[in-house]
């Protein structure tokens, strides 16, 4: 069996959540590739596109017109035309944003001509939704690693909210676009990471009456692993009787991760306690909010045995999200042995028991406070969490039942 995986990028979060389950199939024995528009990774199964739709050519010449014209406000075509309407927008209203239409015509690509079956994952600013839909007919699995796929030009519900009197009507002709090209696909399975994203897939008016099956992000242990406790504090340079919170995102500052309400709960236990108490935090530092006291910063960390540093460090990991479609971070803390405090977004919810952590109310800082003192306070079986989420997330296991699943679609 040929299976193709398409995304934007094979870097970031759900890239690596797409490569992981390349990886796993390919270890299973199954013909995997990737289609790319922006390839990071030296892999050899995964390849980069290039655009081959609005364009005037390839050449010197004709990208230097392109350029051109889109300099000078002339727009070629509605993909120009839409580019520079939300240039206009997001230069006073910024969110993240992307497009339906793009000028990648994937539909002849010959990757996509020879799969078997096509698993897309984070396709935003890539799929152009008009004619691959229109065009291929094979079996499609949709792995939906965020809510993008089922909003006009959105990545959040929370966003749309927010902005959408802004970018009203563009939205609302995005949505439209995607619920038409959609519609023309006969072979559609939607896969969710997470219970939670299963109930907004079959509640989204563009996946309406597809089927669904929730299968997780998988991680491999082997990468994410315990270490030493009192030798990754002595590298991270924290005292071995100090109480230790970590707290890990791309951007410190985005709301949704909820630092914010972390930094106020962590001062009203710091308030309460003799105890050191500090915040370990990874990821750019972009928030300028209120701070408690012993906040560090180790910004980006590109390796994941420093990652597994930081967490093996911690008595216990922080997700007080307000919206994740799996939560990547928290089994990688749980990988690691180290309990989780987290809001009940994404996996959280069918993971996080009295065994391995405790959950709190989102947007709720008493009840943060409540259940990080709670855990702080308890002795956890490091290797007890380590096993029950290396068990749940294997590679191996979710490649299995990946394949039974393209197996049912390719019938």
């Amino acid at each position: 069996m040929k299976v193709l995986h398409i995304a934007l990028t094979d870097r970031g979060g759900a890239g690596a959540g797409m490569l992981t389950q390349h990886r796993a199939l390919l270890a299973q024995g199954i013909d995997s590739k990737v289609l790319v528009a922006l390839k990071r990774t030296d892999l050899d199964t995964v390849f980069q596109a290039v655009p081959n739709q609005y364009m005037w050519g390839t050449g010197r010449a004709a990208m230097f017109l392109q350029k051109a014209a889109r300099r000078f406000g002339i727009c070629l075509n509605r993909y120009d035309r839409y580019r520079r309407t939300l240039y206009k927008i997001r230069s006073k209203h910024w969110v993240h944003y992307s497009m339906p239409v793009t000028p990648y015509d994937l539909s002849e690509h010959p990757l996509v001509q020879e799969a078997d079956v096509i698993n897309l994952h984070f396709v935003a600013d890539f799929l152009d939704y008009e004619s691959f839909f229109r065009n291929v007919r094979k079996p499609i699995v949709w792995t939906m690693r965020d809510e993008n796929p089922g909003l006009g030009g959105f990545h959040y519900t929370s966003d749309k909210e927010e902005f959408y009197p802004y970018f009203a009507e563009i939205e609302d002709e995005f949505a439209a676009i995607k619920k038409r090209a959609v519609a023309e696909c006969e072979r559609l399975h939607i896969v969710a990471l997470s219970q939670n994203m299963r109930g907004y897939c079959t509640q989204s008016a563009c996946f309406a009456g597809r089927p669904v099956t929730v299968i997780p992000n998988a991680i491999n242990a082997a990468d994410f692993r315990p270490y030493c406790r009192n030798e990754a504090r002595k590298y991270l340079g924290i005292g071995e009787n100090e109480a230790v919170i970590a707290f890990v995102s791309c951007a410190i500052g985005d709301e949704r991760k909820g630092f914010a309400d972390l930094a106020l709960a962590v001062q009203r236990l710091q308030a309460k306690t003799s105890v050191p108490l500090n915040v370990l935090c990874v990821g750019t530092n972009d928030y300028s909010g209120p701070l408690p006291r012993d906040c560090r910063f180790f910004g980006h960390i590109a390796t994941v045995d420093q990652l597994s540093t930081v967490y093996s460090a911690a008595d216990v990991f922080a997700a007080p999200s307000y919206q994740e479609s799996f939560g990547k971070t928290v089994v990688e803390a749980l990988c690691c042995g180290t309990p989780v405090v987290s809001t009940p977004v994404g996996i959280a919810p069918e993971i996080i028991n009295e065994r391995n952590g405790a959950l709190c109310r989102v947007g709720d800082i008493d009840d943060l406070a409540r259940a990080l003192q709670h855990v702080l306070e308890r002795t956890y079986d490091k290797e007890a969490i380590r096993q029950e989420a290396r068990s749940a997330f294997r590679p191996a296991a979710v490649a299995e039942k990946y394949i039974k699943l393209y197996q049912e679609v390719n019938k």
